[in-house]
């Protein structure tokens, strides 16, 4: 009972922070593997929450009409294929050789996330429709692999490739993850990795987290958050790099 209410709460947190922005699973998939589940079992449950959270936040940017779909169709097929593939790929790999993929992610995303940020300036000339086409695969594929951190990297391909502000690449975030996330929870769940009992109170959580997002800016507690995360990411890395069992835990 309260591994639900934690999971529930992070849920919210992490619905919050993924609409937003990103990185959400970095806080739900620490606490699903410390709580003992293996890394590919967590990374296939927090897919169903990943799901309802973004058609909560489709949903409400479309209500709020900064979701426009016409525009984006060939990016979000593009992100599907590669989902697709990053999944089928995620269920074939074994227990160890992930833990230490998804280690070696969420160190570099916590280098990332501590590092001052620069500014940089945005892409002048359009690219062609194919190039964006195969940018979207790829960053599909990794959707589709391990999820971690893919907010991040639409947000900052939306804003530099497509030239969307914040809060348009945002909105376009969300639904094309809700839309490739469909066919990843059908995969995980085909394969027997989803947990739905704690894929389903992540669910409740992060769509509350995500209807609660779409209105509300980040403005206070960034620097909290992010020493909260950097502590579940460590404590993650040495438990996926087999640390904790040179101490019996």
């Amino acid at each position: 009972m309260i591994l639900l209410i934690v999971l529930f709460l992070v849920g919210i947190i992490a619905g919050f922070i993924n609409t937003l922005a990103g990185g959400g699973s970095i806080l739900v998939l620490p606490v699903l593997i410390l709580a003992g589940i293996p890394s590919p079992i967590a990374n296939a449950t927090n897919r169903v929450a990943i799901l309802f959270q973004n058609a909560t936040g489709s949903y409400r940017f479309h209500k709020h009409k900064i979701l426009e779909i016409g525009s984006i169709t060939h990016i979000t097929i593009a992100a599907i294929i590669g989902a697709i593939a990053g999944s089928i790929f995620a269920i074939n790999i074994s227990s160890v050789y992930y833990d230490k993929i998804l280690a070696v992610v969420f160190i570099i995303i916590l280098i990332l996330m501590l590092k001052p940020h620069k500014k940089r300036s945005s892409l002048t000339n359009k690219l062609p429709k194919w190039l964006k086409f195969i940018i979207f695969m790829i960053i599909g594929f990794y959707g589709g692999l391990i999820q971690v951190g893919v907010g991040f990297i639409f947000l900052a391909t939306l804003n530099l490739v497509e030239e969307f502000d914040l809060i348009k690449a945002n909105a376009v975030k969300v639904f094309i993850i809700m839309s490739y996330t469909v066919f990843v929870v059908i995969i995980f769940a085909y394969s027997g990795k989803v947990i739905w009992k704690y894929g389903l109170i992540l669910a409740a959580g992060n769509s509350l987290g995500a209807f609660i997002g779409v209105k509300t800016a980040i403005t206070k507690g960034e620097k909290f958050v992010k020493i909260i995360l950097a502590i579940a990411i460590i404590i993650a890395c040495l438990k996926l790099f087999g640390v904790f069992k040179l101490f019996g835990i």
